[in-house]
Formats: structure tokens, sequence, C-alpha cells
């Protein structure tokens, strides 16, 4: 007979694993819609909805990834990183930009972000050398303190490749240890964390102060849904719908079967018969109208313009998109805030798992961070680019070695002074030859 406290423990454990399983099922769900594996659902969907589901064709379109792009707008280009310190810790940090592909990386953690609205990012040393994880709800457990920025624990679920439940197992950090559990419960073995922190960075798409875990674009998923259904129902109404209906009058008693229809046949009809053909009134343009208003108004709740959803091919980029837009504008804005901060995070984490696999490497404790994230800036003809520059270095603003520089970003400012060394002995040299 169990206790009144016992009782109430097994209620609320019971209560977080049902809440736990909802929400990596929530997860599942969108990263398949996002991955374009939605058809299982549709098919489920049809199968409720329809008499004769063999019959029907599903039809989608992938409206979850095209919002999910367009509002992940923080790395519209790849941040500039940087650290105030040594040589030393310089080399480390481009290092591991490069070996962890951070640039590609954090793209995904911004557009995972605003997904599923909480990811853990994990720097890893692995196979010799400093990598990154992006961690997804669908395979984690936390436990907070009194906080969602109070992470205190994590547990890590790793699925076996050939999809067998008795091959999973469980990772879970605290700061002092780490420990592997089997599918069953069993613990594999135990270990002392040698980070003395937990190596991973909470990422929530927008600003967090009750929840750890964000619920994302979940209004995405009910208007994919929609959309899915609206279209698969115009495609099967195109089917049945698109050729004219033979029908007969007066011709009571007989079937199809004794008519020959056709160029040079020739029917007796009897008084008042009728032979002819009809074209079904089928509402295909309503159903489109509804699919272009659902979508739009997708785009608008969440703050893009409607002209995202639009079907016409345009030379608009994502940069183009936001200058002009103050709500895109002030939603980068916040985002950026959000990601530099994160960003920080990820370095000082870095910095300690680099330090315990790299003993006689180290990057400096006292090595501060810093990032830059790029300005949008409207598109300008080339005679309007070389006026503004013009303008700029006029007022002092600039140098050529910043037109360089943001003609390649990719060089540094010393390379790019090289170059425009490079380039006016070159343009001394030639200038006395005649093209």
């Amino acid at each position: 007979m169990l206790t009144g406290l016992e009782l109430t423990r097994a209620m609320y454990q019971r209560a977080m694993q049902e809440c736990s399983s909802r929400r990596k099922d929530e997860t599942g769900r969108m990263l398949d819609y996002y991955n374009d594996s939605q058809l299982s659902y549709m098919m489920a969907d049809i199968q409720a909805r329809y008499k004769f589901p063999e019959k029907i064709n599903p039809v989608s379109l992938n409206l979850v990834k095209k919002i999910i792009h367009a509002l992940a707008m923080v790395y519209l280009r790849d941040a500039v990183r940087s650290v105030d310190g040594t040589e030393q810790d310089k080399a480390i940090l481009a290092e591991i930009e490069t070996s962890a592909a951070m640039p590609v990386k954090m793209k995904q953690a911004n557009r995972m972000a605003k997904l599923l609205g909480t990811i853990l990012l994990r720097p890893v040393w692995r196979n010799g050398r400093m990598d990154l994880d992006v961690l997804t709800p669908d395979v984690l457990d936390v436990e907070t303190g009194d906080t969602p920025h109070d992470l205190q624990a994590v547990q890590v679920t790793h699925y076996s490749p050939t999809g067998d439940a008795n091959e999973v197992t469980y990772s879970l950090w605290t700061p002092e240890s780490v420990q592997i559990v089997d599918a069953n419960g069993r613990r594999v073995s135990e270990e002392e964390n040698p980070y003395g922190c937990l190596p991973f960075v909470p990422c929530w798409g927008r600003p967090v102060s009750d929840f750890f875990w964000q619920r994302g674009a979940a209004d995405l998923i009910l208007v994919q849904d929609a959309v899915s259904r609206l279209l698969t129902q115009a495609a099967h109404t195109i089917d049945y719908q698109t050729s004219s209906v033979c029908f007969v009058k007066g011709m009571e008693g007989r079937t199809t079967d004794d008519l020959t229809l056709g160029p040079g046949s020739f029917v007796g009809l009897p008084p008042g018969g009728e032979i002819g053909f009809v074209s079904p009134q089928a509402a295909i343009e309503k159903i489109m109208a509804v699919v272009d208003y659902l979508m739009k108004q997708a785009a608008v709740t969440n703050g893009l313009p409607a002209a995202t959803m639009n079907t016409e091919v345009t030379e608009e980029s994502g940069v183009s998109r936001i200058v002009g837009n103050r709500e895109l504008e002030e939603m980068r804005a916040d985002d950026v805030a959000l990601f530099t901060e994160y960003e920080r995070q990820l370095f000082d984490v870095f910095r300690t798992v680099w330090n315990v696999h790299n003993p006689d490497r180290q990057m400096s404790v006292d090595a501060v961070f810093q990032i830059n994230f790029a300005d949008p800036k409207p598109s300008m003809t080339a005679t309007e680019q070389i006026s503004n520059w013009e303008r700029l270095m006029g007022l002092g603003l600039a140098s050529p070695v910043d037109i360089i520089l943001e003609r390649d970003p990719d060089l540094t400012r010393e390379e790019a002074k090289a170059r425009l060394l490079m380039i006016r002995d070159e343009m001394a040299e030639f200038s006395t030859v005649r093209l």
C-alpha cells in the first residue's frame, strides 16, 4: 500500500513521463513536416476522411520549411567571430570555427530554434577535433532549477540505427558525472564529468521566462495540415471532373452499352429524347483561393510580409525583404541579441572542452569573445554602390580598405591592405600601356 507521499510522487512521475512523450511526439511531427516527410500523416488523414482512400492521391507543398527559413534571419551572412587575446587564442578559435562548421551549424540552430522553440547546442571533442551538435527536443530530457536558464541535468537519448528499442541507450549529464544507461534502465557506466559543467547551451526561438520547453511553430503544423488537405481535395476534384460527362434523356430501360456514340454514328431517340455533354462546375478556384489565403495569413501572423508566399518568381533576397520592414527589422534585432548571448555561452563551453583535451595548447581563460552580425543593407546597382563609396570616403567614414573588405569579407584587414597596395602598384605599372 502506497503512502500519500509515495502516491503523489508516482503520479507526478507518470505525469512528467506523459508530458515528455507528448513533447517528443510533437517534435517528431514538426521535424517530419520540415524535412518533407509528412506523407504518413497525410495518409492517416485520408484514411479517416474518405470512404475509398485508395483512390485518393495526396498532394502537398512544404509551407513549414518555407516560413521557417524566412523567419530565421540571424545568419543572413556568416557572423564574424573574433577573440581579444593571444595569437594562439585567435588561431584556436579559427580552428574551432572550421572543424565545427560554425557557419552551417549556427544557421541550422537558428532554424531549429524557430521551428521547435527549444534546442540544445553541444560542443563535443570528437575524432581529435572540436565539433558542434544541434540537439532537438525529441532526444532530450532536462532538469532545471528555479528558472529555465538554470540547467542542472541533461539526458540525451541515443537511438539504434536499426530501430531496435532494446539497443537504445541514454547518457545522463550532471556537472559532477556522466552516466550511460541502457534501455532497461540499468547503469552501464559512470565516470566523472571531466568538464566540471554541463557542456550544453540552450537556445530558444524567442526570449523565455517561464518554461524551458517552448512549443515553437505549432501553428504552422495546423496550417500545413489544412493546406495539404485542400490541395489533395482540389487534385481529386480535378481528376474526376475535368472531362465532360455524357447524358441521355428519354432512353429509360436501355443502358449506355446499347448506344454507339461518336463521329459518323446515328442514334434514334424517342420524342423528347436528348443526348449531350455537361461540364461539372467544380469549385477549384474557390479551393485554391482558400489555400492562398491560408498560406499568406500564416506568413503575416508570423511577422512576414504576405509576399513571402508569393508564387511569382522575384529577385527579392532575404536582405532586401528585411530592409524597410520595421517589424522584420525589430524581429531580427531581437533574434541577434539572443544569439549574441548564445554564441558567447558557446565560446565559454568550447574553451572549457578544448582545454580539457588539449593541455599543451590551451586557450586563455581571460580571452574575451567578440561577434559581429552582418547588418542587412538594401540592394544597389553598381553605379549606386560606387556613388555611395565615394560619398563615405569623402566624409571620412570609410577608406579603400573598407571597400575591399565589403567586396571580399573573407579577407583580414591586413590582407585587404596588401591587396590595395598590389592594385596601386599594378595601376602604376600599366598606366602607360595602351590596350
